[in-house]
Protein backbone atom coordinates (compact mmCIF):
# COMPACT_ATOMS: atom_id res chain seq x y z
CA UNK A 1 0.00 0.00 0.00
CA UNK A 2 1.09 3.56 -0.63
CA UNK A 3 1.25 6.11 2.33
CA UNK A 4 -1.79 8.45 0.91
CA UNK A 5 -5.35 8.77 1.78
CA UNK A 6 -7.61 6.76 -0.55
CA UNK A 7 -10.70 7.86 -1.83
CA UNK A 8 -13.47 5.57 -1.95
CA UNK A 9 -13.48 5.27 -6.03
CA UNK A 10 -9.44 4.89 -5.62
CA UNK A 11 -10.36 2.06 -3.28
CA UNK A 12 -12.49 0.18 -6.20
CA UNK A 13 -10.71 0.89 -8.87
CA UNK A 14 -7.57 -0.62 -7.41
CA UNK A 15 -9.89 -3.49 -5.93
CA UNK A 16 -8.20 -2.89 -2.19
CA UNK A 17 -10.38 -5.68 -0.18
CA UNK A 18 -11.35 -4.48 3.56
CA UNK A 19 -13.83 -7.29 4.21
CA UNK A 20 -11.35 -9.00 6.49
CA UNK A 21 -11.31 -5.95 8.83
CA UNK A 22 -13.77 -5.89 12.06
CA UNK A 23 -14.72 -3.02 14.43
CA UNK A 24 -12.41 -3.62 17.73
CA UNK A 25 -14.94 -3.94 20.96
CA UNK A 26 -12.38 -4.40 23.91
CA UNK A 27 -11.07 -1.43 25.38
CA UNK A 28 -7.32 -1.66 26.44
CA UNK A 29 -4.07 -0.97 24.79
CA UNK A 30 -3.37 -2.68 21.45
CA UNK A 31 0.27 -2.72 19.21
CA UNK A 32 -0.35 -2.54 16.14
CA UNK A 33 0.87 -1.65 12.52
CA UNK A 34 -1.13 1.05 10.29
CA UNK A 35 -1.85 -1.11 7.28
CA UNK A 36 -4.21 1.29 5.22
CA UNK A 37 -5.65 4.91 5.48
CA UNK A 38 -9.35 5.89 3.88
CA UNK A 39 -11.82 8.30 3.43
CA UNK A 40 -15.24 7.92 5.09
CA UNK A 41 -18.04 9.51 5.10
CA UNK A 42 -18.00 13.99 5.26
CA UNK A 43 -15.52 14.96 8.50
CA UNK A 44 -14.58 11.17 8.99
CA UNK A 45 -10.93 9.04 7.84
CA UNK A 46 -11.40 5.19 8.10
CA UNK A 47 -7.67 3.30 9.18
CA UNK A 48 -7.18 0.13 9.32
CA UNK A 49 -4.44 -2.06 11.47
CA UNK A 50 -3.29 -5.25 12.09
CA UNK A 51 -2.57 -6.12 15.88
CA UNK A 52 0.12 -7.94 16.88
CA UNK A 53 -2.38 -10.77 17.77
CA UNK A 54 -3.34 -10.90 14.26
CA UNK A 55 -6.58 -8.97 13.68
CA UNK A 56 -7.38 -7.17 11.46
CA UNK A 57 -9.28 -3.65 12.83
CA UNK A 58 -11.00 -0.79 11.56
CA UNK A 59 -11.67 2.55 13.47
CA UNK A 60 -13.28 5.45 12.17
CA UNK A 61 -11.26 8.54 13.34
CA UNK A 62 -13.18 11.86 13.44
CA UNK A 63 -12.05 15.64 12.59
CA UNK A 64 -12.92 17.13 16.15
CA UNK A 65 -10.26 14.53 17.38
CA UNK A 66 -7.96 16.45 14.95
CA UNK A 67 -8.15 12.64 13.36
CA UNK A 68 -5.38 11.66 15.81
CA UNK A 69 -2.95 12.61 13.80
CA UNK A 70 -2.65 9.82 11.37
CA UNK A 71 -2.46 12.15 8.51
CA UNK A 72 1.16 12.52 10.02
CA UNK A 73 1.80 8.83 10.42
CA UNK A 74 2.98 6.72 7.60
CA UNK A 75 0.91 3.63 6.18
CA UNK A 76 3.09 0.76 8.02
CA UNK A 77 4.44 2.40 11.48
CA UNK A 78 4.00 0.45 14.57
CA UNK A 79 1.75 2.04 16.69
CA UNK A 80 0.28 2.21 20.19
CA UNK A 81 -3.76 2.25 20.09
CA UNK A 82 -5.48 2.91 23.00
CA UNK A 83 -9.53 2.13 22.63
CA UNK A 84 -11.99 3.46 25.75
CA UNK A 85 -15.74 2.33 26.48
CA UNK A 86 -18.31 5.44 26.05
CA UNK A 87 -22.09 5.19 26.18
CA UNK A 88 -22.07 4.84 22.38
CA UNK A 89 -19.40 1.95 22.33
CA UNK A 90 -15.70 1.99 22.19
CA UNK A 91 -13.64 4.01 20.26
CA UNK A 92 -10.45 4.62 19.21
CA UNK A 93 -9.45 7.68 21.37
CA UNK A 94 -5.59 7.82 21.38
CA UNK A 95 -2.29 6.78 19.34
CA UNK A 96 1.00 7.17 19.82
CA UNK A 97 3.44 6.27 16.81
CA UNK A 98 5.86 4.09 18.53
Amino acid sequence: MQDDVYTRDQMRELRIMTQDYALNMKEGSFPARLDLKAEGHSGMLRVFFTFDDGKKIVSPVYWWKRYLGFYEIPVGSKVLLTYTRCSQGVFLTEVKQL
